[in-house]
């Protein structure tokens, strides 16, 4: 007879549940890799935009051009604080996200576990039934050999 863990249909809920934790905590993380680098990419923006401004001032740059250059960094500052505040949001939430998949694993942990220690038991005990009938196969060819050997020294035919 095969093993079978009584407890299977729950052990493969647990292992569903803490898939989707971890889907969830993984699509988070992508979230927020997705936000830093718009955050990255913004920084280069206003870099650049700087620079530009500086070099143009270098050369000339009328008060109207300045004033709009200003608006487009303002315009930029306000949205990398925005991401920031996005991001930061985000970890949050991917802590929390981070210890519901912990709490799922250790309860799909616990199932598994509890598998193993009961596939091991029974596994220990057909090894030990298969080595019983070894044993008793042994003393019953055993027993009739001597039954055997018994009968021929007593001049009996079989």
């Amino acid at each position: 007879m095969p093993f079978h863990f009584p407890l299977s249909s729950l052990l493969r809920l647990r292992e569903s549940l803490e898939k989707n934790e971890l889907q969830r905590l993984q699509a988070l993380a992508a979230q927020i890799a997705q936000v830093r680098a718009e955050i990255e990419l913004l920084d280069t923006q206003i870099e650049l935009s700087r620079r530009e401004v500086l070099e143009q001032a270098a050369a000339g740059i009328s008060g109207a051009e300045l004033h709009i250059a200003a608006l487009g960094e303002f315009a930029r500052l306000e949205l990398r604080a925005k991401l920031i505040v996005r991001r930061d949001e985000l970890e949050r939430t991917r802590q929390v996200q981070q210890a519901r998949y912990a709490e799922a694993r250790q309860r799909r942990e616990i199932l598994s576990n509890l598998q193993e220690r009961q596939r091991s038991a029974y596994q220990h005990e057909q090894a030990r039934r298969e080595q019983q009938q070894l044993d008793e196969l042994f003393l019953i060819r055993r027993s009739s050999k001597k039954r055997l050997g018994s009968n021929s020294r007593n001049g009996a035919s079989p």
